[in-house]
């Protein structure tokens, strides 16, 4: 009587002759590197890894593979910048880790911000005084942009021209 294989045993048998070509292997290699930088890149931005760990993980990489992972920490840090939130450990490990000059980064953020808050004055005022005409005012009067739908216009543009100008800073 002959023997029952296994599902696993027929697949060995099938693909024991199998091997990866060199470009294979480079695409798998550069994928696993990818995926430790991004691990460590995400357990820093958590709080979970401080800057000096960082730094210690990165220098542990093999000296061939160096600049790739440093590029790939670029571009993890460099995806997570948000315009409107707090940047300072993607710019602390940019600029400390990966040496990446972040002033025009940063000055793109003050701008933003800059042309966001002078906006969102004006268009306060513009509230409080529709609703003085109405007969509304005092101090526990408060503007309620959300529901006013050219301010929404307005922070989507902002956020789309301040976004394509952040992607040129980062082609750079």
């Amino acid at each position: 009587m002959g023997e029952i294989k296994s599902t696993l045993d027929l697949v060995l048998e099938k693909t024991r002759n199998l091997t990866l070509s060199n470009e294979e292997k480079l695409s798998l290699a550069r994928e696993k590197l990818a995926k430790r930088v991004q691990g460590l890149c995400n357990r820093y931005l958590d709080n979970f890894l401080p800057m000096s760990h960082l730094k210690d993980e990165m220098a542990k990489i093999a000296s061939n593979d160096r600049e790739l992972a440093y590029n790939f920490l670029k571009k993890h840090l460099l995806a997570h910048f948000d315009l409107d939130s707090d940047n300072s450990l993607i710019l602390s490990a940019l600029s400390e880790v990966a040496a990446y000059d972040i002033n025009l980064m940063t000055n793109l953020q003050k701008e933003y911000q800059s042309e966001k808050e002078n906006t969102k004055k004006a268009f306060t005022e513009k509230v409080f005084l529709a609703l003085q005409e109405r007969g509304v005012s005092g101090p526990a009067v408060v503007a309620n942009l959300n529901n006013i739908l050219e301010w929404d216009q307005f922070l989507k543009s902002l956020r789309k021209r301040y976004q394509e100008r952040l992607k040129t800073i980062e082609n750079d």
